[in-house]
């Protein structure tokens, strides 16, 4: 089974969401997630975001790049303007979210939005190959 890890730096929104949405729409591939410098807790408001749709973040937890397999066959960043550590993977994909800010709840709910639809198009974009 091939492997998909979402990362950026706190693993608290935006990688981790995206792992919640690509777990909700395949069991096609082992999803991850995980940050350079992972925070203590997944983002609130994000979370709130998430339950809102239906959609609960219970039993996530932000993980460091250590704790990704090691084989990686679609490594997707967030972009976050930061550089990541090596991270040996087949491909790697930038979804480019560091244009986007996400500081108050509504830019949040925005970003969201944003990443399921990246998420949706890259799922499906990977199960036709």
């Amino acid at each position: 089974m091939k492997t998909i890890a979402f990362v950026c730096k706190g693993n608290s929104f935006k990688s981790i969401i995206c792992e919640r949405f690509a777990k909700e729409l395949t069991n096609d591939f082992i999803i991850v997630s995980a940050g350079t410098n992972p925070a203590d807790k997944v983002n609130a408001e994000g979370a709130r975001i998430m339950e809102a749709r239906g959609l609960s973040m219970d039993g996530y937890k932000p993980h460091s790049l250590d704790s990704l397999p090691e084989n990686i066959d679609y490594l997707v960043k967030m972009g976050c303007a930061v550089e990541c550590p090596f991270v040996p993977a087949k491909e790697t994909i930038d979804f480019d979210m560091d244009k986007y800010p996400a500081k108050t709840f509504e830019e949040k709910e925005i970003v969201v939005d944003l990443l399921e639809k990246k998420v949706k198009e890259f799922i499906e974009k990977i199960s036709n190959i």
